[in-house]
């Protein structure tokens, strides 16, 4: 008696997930001289409501279903130079707070920097905000599996786009390793899905 296998296909989709970093700031860095701690902030203040420099962004000749852009201003003008249809604007991909230390010290800009990333891991101002940060992300990747859009572009910033990677990866997404992701550029993110 002959025994007639099934084979069982089921159907897959690529869900992907471009992540974009806004358009390079016309503010840019503090490059020159020793500046104080509230230097620093001042330049913050300034760095969120300047210009951008608007260049061309490669995006795949992907059709993209949806584009979800941070709500600070730079992404939001970023997400209208490359997406022509709806954006939707939201506080979920706000960027990560510039770790910022109170003190007397002045310090050339990558001396704030480079105290600031050190101070992280033990400042519970620093952390909750990151832990915040997360938070946000974990919500919007949880409200995008319910969605039936499979081609998701995300505007943001950078802090967010080092954390928004690691969330990927951990939900079974590939895409490029990055530190510190350019301005304008695309870094695409996939995962193979079974469709219902």
């Amino acid at each position: 008696m002959k025994v007639r296998e099934t084979v069982l296909t089921v159907a897959r989709s690529m869900k992907q997930i471009g992540l974009v970093r806004h358009h390079r700031v016309t503010e840019g860095y503090p490059t020159k001289g020793w500046i104080s701690a509230s230097d620093i902030e001042k330049w913050i203040e300034r760095y969120d409501t300047s210009d951008i420099d608007i260049q061309p962004v490669e995006l795949g000749q992907i059709d993209w279903t949806v584009c979800y852009a941070s709500s600070m201003p730079r992404a939001v003008q970023t997400a209208k130079s490359v997406y022509d249809k709806e954006i939707i604007v939201t506080d979920l991909l706000r960027e990560v707070p510039f770790p910022t230390i109170q003190s007397n010290l002045r310090l050339p800009f990558l001396g704030w920097a480079v105290l600031g990333r050190l101070a992280a891991p033990f400042s519970k101002r620093i952390q909750a905000e990151i832990k915040e940060a997360n938070e946000r992300i974990e919500v919007l990747l949880n409200q995008l599996m319910f969605e039936d859009d499979e081609r998701v572009l995300l505007v943001g910033h950078g802090g967010m786009m080092i954390l928004m990677r690691a969330a990927l990866k951990r939900r079974g997404y590939q895409g490029p390793r990055f530190g510190h992701p350019r301005n304008g550029m695309l870094y695409l993110f996939e995962k193979e899905e079974p469709t219902c």
